[in-house]
Parts: structure tokens; C-alpha cells; sequence
């Protein structure tokens, strides 16, 4: 096994809240969206890892990707304890424990394991699509696929990018994957992030044999070649993917910018539509304000609105609509005051601009994931190590 390097070391409810001042300047009014929910700790001022103790069912240590779900069952990839986390309803609060683990024997154990059909090292997203569930297990340099919403302990059925269970090297070719940190699965396709090889590998369906080979590459000429690159056909270290089957996100994280293709690519090489968080392709820089992003690691979409974990400003942005022009300028901004696209502290409740003692329900430290799953928008804020549920 190998351990994954994803580049997040970058960074050291449901109405819209009204709150007053704060810290020394009493009359700095602002506004924040407010979560409803949280998932990984006791209450919204708990920040710690695994709730400042060991893994349990009720906790989560640097969770990475958004949620997945299929409107009743609830999975998280808990990144820092090796394994997904299962819910057979969504959590209703935060005492609530999860109903059973994958990818390890028990809710107590945490550490990565050897690779195998029931182990996970470092998992970094699980999708719920057609009936089944994928895991990104990046750790192993693999994704994982049960056929059916698995429960307690399930084996999986099938490994992409290995020959077999037990197989973990990282690779390049059709069929090999480095450090994989993104899966997706829509309209019998899948899609995976193999940010290692700096490149998006979609399947046209889905694969029904261990080491099946990828149909088409993104980000790269062919499948054997992985240099990162920014323009309309490259890709530097991306982390997330959605798609409806039909169109296509990448957030391309050291690039800053979330590409989008307005019809999910038929052809490797295949070049990008729009930009988002850059005023063109051949733009990278990193940026606060209302139109560029830093280090986006995270992208979900309703199918209408999108939404992006902007991780190293400690922020998710909306999109109320899918771009018809490059460097969009976002509507909303949860994390931060939601009266300015310009802050980006992690953790300033009274946005004083100092980090508080605690996190709040309206703020969040490195966002790295989003999800939209039956009109519940999560938000996988990474470095306070909980899910956060909020109105979309």
C-alpha cells in the first residue's frame, strides 16, 4: 500500500442568519448561512478528530469527499479512519451512530489496511448510483464496487485499477490508477479522478470484471502519459468529478478553477467548455473574490445549481446556474459573511477577523467536499472533522 498525497496541505438551519458584530468592532454587522445539522461531533462547537478521543460510530477524522446517498441510506468516506461509514437513515442528530462500517472490522479500528475486498486505506469518496456503490479507495489505488448498497462488513464485487483485491501499486495505463480521489456513477457510466496521473478516466459502462479498462481519458492526450497542464485540455492534480451522465465537473484543484463540459466527453483529450474561477484557460492564479477560487477540491451540482469547497478560502460557493461563459460570478457563499465574496478565515464566527476557540454552525476550515442528496446540501468540512447539513 501506498499512502495517498492529495494536495490539501495548501491550507494551514437552513435560513440565512442574521447575526450582529463581534470581537472589537461591536457595529460589524454581517450575514451567514446557518446549518441544520451536523454529522462527526456532539454539537457545532466541537472541532477535534475523532471527537478528541479513538474512532467510534459516531465520529470522523479528516473526512475528504462529499456524502453519498440514495435518499434513505447515508455514506461518508471517513479518510483519516480507513473506512465509509453507513447509515440506514439519515442522521436525525449528533448522538446519532452510524449502522455499520466498511472497510474495517469493527467501528474501533481505524488503521489502513492491506489491501482485500473488505479493507480500505485512506478511502476518499464513495457514489451512490444504478443501485451500486463505488469508493474511491485511494490509499490502495483502486476503486471499489459493490453491485448492491452494501451493509455491515460486505465484501466488494468488483476492483478498477488492480488486477485483484490484493493488489495495491499505483500505475498508468487504461487500466491503472494513482492515488484515485474521486468516483462518480450516472447513467451507467462511470467516471473516477486519478489525480496521481493528473487525469479524469470515464467508463462508458459499468464494469462488471475486476481491472476493466477506462474507454476514454481527460487531461491527457492518451493513457500513458500524466503531466499536468492548465489550457481547455489539461488537468493539475484534480480531486472531484460530478456528472449526470450527460455533462460533466472536474475540479481541477491546483489549476484553482472548476472545469465544465457542457456534454460528457466521448473522446480522450477532450477539451473543456467553460471555466469556473478563472477568466479563461490559461489562467491558474488563486484568488479571493467573486468570480476565483483556491484550491477547489469539492464539486456536486443538483442539476441546476453548482456548488464548490473552495478549501483554501474556507468557503463553499453556489452557482445558481450552469456557466455559458468562462469566470462566472458566484451567487452565495457559505463558511463566510454572506454579504461579500472577500473573507476567507477559517473558523471567524463573529467575523472579527481573528479564528475563534470553535467552530460555529455557520462556519467552516478547509471544505474539501460537497453533495447534494434530497435537497440537503452537505458539506464535508475537513479540518473540523464533521459533515455539516444545510439548506441548498
Amino acid at each position: 500500500m501506498r499512502a495517498s498525497l492529495i494536495p490539501l496541505g495548501l491550507l494551514a438551519t437552513s435560513l440565512l442568519a442574521a447575526c450582529g458584530g463581534g470581537g472589537d468592532d461591536s457595529s460589524n454587522d454581517y450575514s451567514a448561512y446557518s446549518a441544520f445539522g451536523v454529522i462527526g461531533q456532539a454539537d457545532y462547537l466541537s472541532g477535534s478528530a475523532n471527537r478528541g478521543s479513538t474512532a467510534s460510530a459516531k465520529s470522523l477524522a479528516q473526512p475528504l469527499g462529499g456524502v453519498a446517498g440514495n435518499g434513505t441510506r447515508l455514506y461518508i468516506a471517513d479518510y483519516g479512519n480507513s473506512r465509509v461509514l453507513g447509515y440506514d437513515s439519515v442522521p436525525s442528530s449528533p448522538a446519532t451512530d452510524a449502522n455499520f462500517v466498511l472497510g474495517q472490522p469493527d467501528a474501533q479500528t481505524s488503521l489502513p489496511s492491506p489491501a482485500a475486498a473488505d479493507r480500505l486505506a485512506l478511502p476518499s469518496k464513495a457514489a451512490v448510483g444504478d443501485g451500486r456503490l463505488a469508493v474511491a479507495d485511494s490509499g490502495n489505488n483502486r476503486v471499489l464496487i459493490w453491485n448492491s448498497l452494501p451493509t455491515a462488513g460486505t465484501p466488494a464485487d468488483v476492483v478498477i485499477g488492480q488486477a485483484d483485491f490484493s493488489a495495491d501499486d499505483p500505475g498508468l495505463s487504461a487500466s491503472s490508477l494513482n492515488n484515485p480521489t474521486s468516483v462518480a456513477l450516472a447513467n451507467g457510466k462511470l467516471i473516477v479522478v486519478d489525480q496521481g496521473n493528473n487525469r479524469v478516466l470515464i467508463w462508458n459502462s459499468l464494469p462488471t470484471a475486476n481491472n476493466t479498462a477506462a474507454d476514454v481519458v481527460i487531461g491527457q492526450s492518451s493513457f500513458v502519459t500524466n503531466a499536468s497542464d492548465d489550457e481547455d485540455t489539461g488537468l493539475n492534480k484534480p480531486t472531484d468529478v460530478w456528472t449526470d451522465g450527460y455533462r460533466l465537473l472536474i475540479a481541477d484543484t491546483s489549476n484553482n478553477r472548476v472545469l465544465y463540459y457542457s456534454q460528457l466527453p466521448r473522446s480522450s483529450g477532450a477539451a473543456a467548455t467553460y471555466v469556473i474561477g478563472q477568466s479563461d484557460f490559461s489562467r491558474t492564479v488563486a484568488g479571493i473574490s467573486q468570480t476565483s477560487l483556491n484550491s477547489p477540491t469539492g464539486v456536486a451540482s443538483d442539476s441546476t445549481r453548482i456548488y464548490i469547497a473552495d478549501a483554501s478560502n474556507n468557503r463553499v460557493v453556489r452557482l445558481d446556474s450552469f456557466p455559458i461563459a468562462n469566470g462566472a460570478a458566484f451567487s452565495a457563499v457559505y463558511g463566510q459573511d454572506s454579504d461579500t465574496f472577500t473573507t476567507r478565515l477559517a473558523n471567524d464566527t463573529d467575523h472579527d477577523g481573528d479564528t475563534d476557540s470553535a467552530p460555529s454552525r455557520e462556519t467552516l476550515s478547509t471544505p474539501t467536499g460537497v453533495a447534494v442528496v434530497s435537497g440537503t446540501l452537505y458539506i464535508t468540512d475537513r479540518n473540523n472533522h464533521r459533515v455539516l447539513e444545510f439548506q441548498p
